[in-house]
């Protein structure tokens, strides 16, 4: 299929794509195409949940579980697309809402690349607390 077809003229992947592959929760340190993953930031043994997420936009539950590891400040999950992007995302925002604190989290979007990107907070995230992380990737 033609490019044409895929990417509409911003370069973002059509709705009603066939291509259009919802995304899957990845144990820590997954690294497969079209899966989120938490990283060991987010603690030894923490889950990605409820994920309603494909390449260019999504919402999944991130809870922090230490399991005898020490959460960290830093990249606490990974977006693996699951069809690669026609170049590197101009952007990608993101939230992290605390559901336990009812507060906002600053959160980005680092080492965005045309296959993946994580999502990095500034503070360590709290142990069993469950966190809505919505992101948006601008190509």
């Amino acid at each position: 299929m033609p490019d044409v077809l895929r990417w509409d003229g911003y370069g973002h992947l059509r709705p009603n794509n066939p291509q259009l592959v919802a995304l899957t929760a990845g144990a820590v340190s997954t690294t497969a195409a079209g899966t989120i993953a938490p990283t060991t930031s987010a603690g030894a043994a923490p889950t990605v949940t409820a994920v309603t997420a494909f390449d260019q936009y999504g919402t999944f539950t991130l809870t922090p579980v230490t399991g005898g590891g020490a959460q960290a400040a830093g990249a606490v999950a990974k977006v693996f697309f699951a069809n690669g992007m026609p170049k590197v995302p101009t952007a990608v925002m993101v939230t992290i809402y605390d559901q336990a604190n009812a507060a906002a989290i600053a959160a980005t979007g680092t080492a965005v690349a045309a296959d993946q990107f994580s999502i990095s907070t500034g503070v360590v995230l709290v142990t069993a607390h469950l966190y809505t992380v919505t992101y948006v990737v601008l190509v």
